[in-house]
C-alpha cells in the first residue's frame, strides 16, 4: 500500500494541548500519519474517563432480518479501556456487546498498529484518511483498520476495520462538543458483516459523564471479540 504524503494547509485549526477543544494554527508543512494520531489524543487531553448511555435500534440479518432496541452504557477510561454493558440485550444481539473489543483506543493506536495515510488520500482533502496494521498478530483477527479524522477538529469520522476471515465493521460518527471541548460521537451508524451474520444499527448516544469514578467491577468481565 503506497504512502500518500499531504500538504497541510496554513491555518487549518488543530488543538493546544494546554486547552484541549481549542483551535491554533496548524503547523505549516506536512503532518505524518502519526501526527495526526497525536493530534487526535492531544484533543483529548484531560478527558481521563468518560460513560454515556447509548439506546440502539438495529436489525440483525441471518437468514432471515429480525428487528431490536436494546439499552447499553459505554464506559472509557485511559489509555485502553473501552467497554460496552448491555443493560437489555435479546438473544440475538449478543454478538453485538463486543463491537468495541480489540480496536484500540486513539491512546493506544500508535502503539498498537502501524499508521501510514490510506491510498486514496488526498492533498487539501477535509479529512485525514490513515491505515492501521497490527504490530504482530491481532488477538480478534483484525487485518487492518481504516479511519477517517476530519482536519478541522481532529476528531474521528469513520471507522472500518477489516477481519482475516473477510468480515467487516463500519462506524460513521457524527460527533459534538462535549463539556465544550472534547468532540465525541453522539450518534453512530454501524454495519457489521461477517459469513454468517450481519448487522445495521444506529445507535443515539445520551448524556456524557467526564472524568467521573468508573467501579472498578466495569473492568472485571472480559468481552470477547466479535465471532469471526
Amino acid at each position: 500500500m503506497a504512502v500518500v504524503a499531504v500538504t497541510g494547509s496554513t491555518g487549518a485549526a488543530t488543538t493546544s494541548p494546554a486547552s484541549p477543544g481549542l483551535p491554533l494554527a496548524q503547523p505549516s508543512g506536512n503532518l505524518t500519519a502519526p501526527d495526526v494520531v497525536a493530534r487526535v489524543v492531544a484533543t483529548r487531553q484531560g478527558l481521563n474517563s468518560f460513560s454515556v448511555p447509548i439506546h440502539f435500534n438495529l436489525v440483525v440479518h441471518k437468514g432471515v432480518s429480525v428487528s431490536a432496541q436494546l439499552d447499553a452504557v459505554r464506559y472509557f477510561q485511559s489509555p485502553d479501556k473501552d467497554m460496552l454493558v448491555m443493560q437489555s440485550m435479546p438473544p440475538m444481539a449478543r454478538k453485538f456487546r463486543n463491537i468495541y473489543t480489540g480496536v484500540g483506543t486513539p491512546e493506544t493506536w500508535l502503539a498498537q498498529y502501524d499508521v501510514t495515510f490510506a491510498e486514496d488520500q488526498v492533498s487539501n482533502s477535509q479529512s485525514y484518511k490513515l491505515k492501521g496494521v497490527p504490530k504482530g498478530t491481532s488477538s480478534v483477527g483484525i487485518s487492518y483498520v481504516l479511519l477517517d479524522v476530519a482536519s478541522d477538529t481532529f476528531a474521528p469520522t469513520s471507522a472500518h476495520v477489516f477481519y482475516s476471515n473477510g468480515g467487516t465493521v463500519a462506524l460513521q460518527f457524527e460527533n459534538e462538543a462535549v463539556n465544550g471541548i472534547y468532540r465525541l460521537p453522539a450518534l453512530e451508524t454501524i454495519d457489521i458483516a461477517f459469513p454468517d451474520y450481519k448487522v445495521h444499527a444506529v445507535a443515539h448516544y445520551g448524556a456524557y459523564e467526564i472524568n467521573a469514578p468508573i467501579p472498578e467491577s466495569i473492568w472485571q468481565s472480559s468481552p470477547q471479540p466479535l465471532p469471526t
